[in-house]
């Protein structure tokens, strides 16, 4: 009954949703209680043999304020919500490895380097979610900041960067763990890992959505391009005049 109701939502993804759906539950709760008691799901290098869930839990706890929930949260149900749609019952999977890795692989760079370093909220795994798309659609046109145009491989650099910079040097570096992963994820990866229990089908690009208003800029830009380039077609054919 939860499933179907979450299927009803915007978009069609239903996972994407209850990750959501989990920051904001989290982030009220904090923000009510003026606590952390949400503690022992944020992931800490230094408790995770002790606490080895936290790799996957710490994307459910909130983090930041409510303009950061708000703004990330959206990013996260375009890019993730566009990867649930296309992958279905792979992208689970995908999203799991990536959170994982991404701890797994920082523990490991903070043991070595005798530091700390601790994760909670959706910037991780929404930045695995945007490498992983511009992965699949290196040539789309975008709008930065819905203004500049620009190709959605130079957006996937772009986030890549900002995680390498997100955690003090050298441990942005252990931490791109999540972004290569999802590129391998995308070019082969998917492929070889589930050949033996999964459907082998190419990498898509948007799934297909119902007709009606969008929340999604890129869908909204692409309307607007499609309808631009049918009348032009419909001119330059003089289909148009006969019509009239």
């Amino acid at each position: 009954m939860r499933a179907a109701r979450l299927r009803g939502l915007p978009g069609d993804c239903p996972l994407t949703w209850a990750v959501l759906g989990a920051n904001a539950l989290t982030f009220l709760v904090a923000f009510v209680s003026g606590g952390a008691l949400w503690s022992a799901l944020v992931f800490h290098s230094a408790s995770v043999v002790r606490e080895p869930w936290t790799i996957l839990t710490y994307p459910l706890v909130a983090e930041g304020s409510i303009l950061w929930l708000l703004i990330g949260g959206y990013i996260f149900w375009l890019f993730g919500g566009s990867l649930e749609r296309a992958w279905g019952r792979d992208y689970p999977i995908f999203l799991a490895l990536t959170t994982a890795a991404t701890a797994i692989v920082l523990a490991l760079g903070a043991r070595l380097l005798g530091r700390g370093v601790t994760l909670a909220g959706l910037w991780m795994p929404l930045a695995s979610s945007v490498v992983a798309w511009t992965a699949i659609n290196p040539y789309e046109r975008m709008l930065l900041y819905f203004v500049t145009p620009i190709q959605a491989r130079w957006l996937g650099l772009v986030v890549a960067i900002l995680v390498f910079f997100s955690i003090p040097f050298p441990l942005g570096l252990f931490a791109l763990a999540g972004p290569a992963l999802a590129w391998w994820f995308v070019h082969g990866g998917r492929f070889r890992l589930l050949a033996g229990g999964f459907r082998r089908t190419a990498p898509r690009r948007f799934a297909p959505e119902p007709l009606g208003p969008t929340l999604s800029p890129f869908r909204a830009v692409e309307r607007w391009r499609q309808r631009r380039r049918f009348r032009r077609m419909m001119r330059d054919t003089g289909l148009e005049r006969h019509h009239d």
